[in-house]
């Protein structure tokens, strides 16, 4: 039994590490200044025209979406949805109000700043996917709009990120050419890393399963 809690108690570990990532990549974005994700330009925007932080912004959005989400297909989210749906605001706040990430002056160190968010982005993504304690609210909703309205997953989620792109660019959220690089990166990064770290979280179940079986 110890080790099936050790098990289970590393596997939420690491879930909370990977939206621990996905929070400091997107607060590196916004720090190298060059443009954030789509999402990041709404949750912007809304900070500009509200005087609520831009981790409290994250995290009320995201439980507005599990809502819209059990309200669509009636199927009560997972725990992990709703720390997701928490900890990335909250440890997005965190990192940003402590002014731990350096700010700098050069266009291409900025730019490489930015890139390397962006792969974070991608690692965190692909690391809480992998242990599978429950979607985030985004993608959560978009599985249920899509079987909803009788469209593509991926139709569907484009049509969340331009509207989520053009709310936010609307509200003054900052869109530049970062915006337009995670479009095309951080898909790639986290397909990267959710590969491997599949295979971990894989053999974590395994030792718990031999030692289910073990007795």
């Amino acid at each position: 039994m110890s080790r099936i809690v050790y098990s289970s108690t590393l596997k939420w570990m690491l879930f909370l590490f990977g939206l621990f990532l996905v929070a400091l990549g997107s607060s590196m974005m916004i720090t190298a200044q060059l443009g954030v994700s789509t999402w990041d330009v709404l949750h912007l925007g809304l900070k500009n025209k509200t005087p609520l932080s831009v981790g409290m912004i994250i995290v009320l959005l995201g439980l507005l979406l599990v809502a819209v989400k059990y309200s669509i297909d009636r199927i009560t989210p997972q725990i992990g949805t709703l720390v997701n749906a928490i900890c990335i605001g909250l440890f997005m706040n965190l990192i940003l109000s402590s002014h731990i990430l350096p700010s700098f002056h050069s266009f291409w160190l900025n730019t490489a700043w930015l890139v390397l968010g962006i792969f974070i982005i991608g690692m965190g993504a692909g690391l809480y996917v992998a242990v599978g304690y429950g979607a985030g609210p985004r993608d959560g909703l978009t599985l249920a709009l899509a079987e909803k309205f009788n469209l593509s997953i991926r139709m569907m989620r484009t049509l969340m990120e331009a509207t989520a792109f053009t709310l936010g660019w609307l509200l003054g959220g900052p869109v530049l050419f970062g915006t337009l690089l995670s479009l095309f990166l951080i898909g790639p990064f986290l397909q990267f890393w959710l590969f491997r770290f599949r295979r971990v979280i894989a053999a974590i179940d395994r030792t718990t399963e031999n030692e289910r079986e073990a007795g």
